[in-house]
């Protein structure tokens, strides 16, 4: 896969402070590498898709790693709100460990792209070279890098290397309506407690419109 170059227009930095109301999902901080962990109830593909929204309404187009057969409908993305226009989605072989990062890597190099989203699948890459790789290209093209990990919020973390770490969760307001709410785990740079949000708080989302209790993941039925 070739990707060419193209300029973009830097997120604007009076954004990009963390707030506990209003949030578009977990905050998600440019040139970090953050990471949402899977768990009962568990919204990951609802606060991906909300993070992508928001890097589309500054004008960029973003792009989403998975595995093949993992269950990214675009026809739901489309109902979630996200421009299929400004959406790149690559497959990628579900039986290599590698293959997401290393596809995500080419997404990256190319400055594009205001967010990249890797879903990680069930297998996780050893060691974390690759995850060096990613922060040094999301630094150098100030882009949002979320990855969607295959452990709970009792497991470690995917390393090092991340700086921040949420427990997301979809919390039902009432039919057709809910929540995302996304527990901090892991803030390695204050970036969120630092701004005033209390280690396990929950950085909760504006209520949106979708479908009501989320699926397991890679179900079909709905943005999870």
């Amino acid at each position: 896969m070739a990707l060419e170059s193209a300029p973009r227009r830097l997120p604007d930095p009076t954004r990009s402070e963390p707030s506990a109301e209003g949030a578009q999902g977990p905050w998600v901080p440019v040139g970090r590498l953050v990471e949402l962990c899977a768990g009962p109830q568990g919204a990951r593909t609802s606060a991906a898709v909300q993070v992508l929204r928001e890097a589309q309404a500054e004008g960029d187009p973003v792009a989403w790693v998975v595995p093949r057969g993992a269950g990214l409908f675009p026809p739901d993305l489309a109902a979630a709100g996200l421009d299929l226009d400004a959406l790149v989605v690559v497959h990628v072989p579900p039986e290599d460990p590698s293959a997401v990062p290393r596809a995500a890597e080419l997404l990256l190099r190319s400055g594009a792209f205001g967010a990249v989203v890797l879903d990680l699948g069930m297998m996780v890459p050893r060691g974390v070279a690759w995850q060096g790789r990613l922060l040094g290209l999301a630094r150098e093209h100030s882009t949002r890098v979320l990855m969607l990990a295959p452990q709970g919020r009792t497991q470690a973390s995917l390393g090092p290397l991340v700086a921040l770490r949420f427990d997301v969760r979809r919390v039902r307001l009432c039919p057709g309506r809910f929540r995302v709410e996304a527990q901090v785990l892991k803030d390695k740079l204050g970036l969120v407690h630092g701004a005033g949000t209390a280690p396990g708080a929950a950085v909760k989302a504006a209520s949106a419109r979708g479908p009501s209790p989320a699926p397991s993941v890679g179900a079909p039925d709905g943005v999870r």
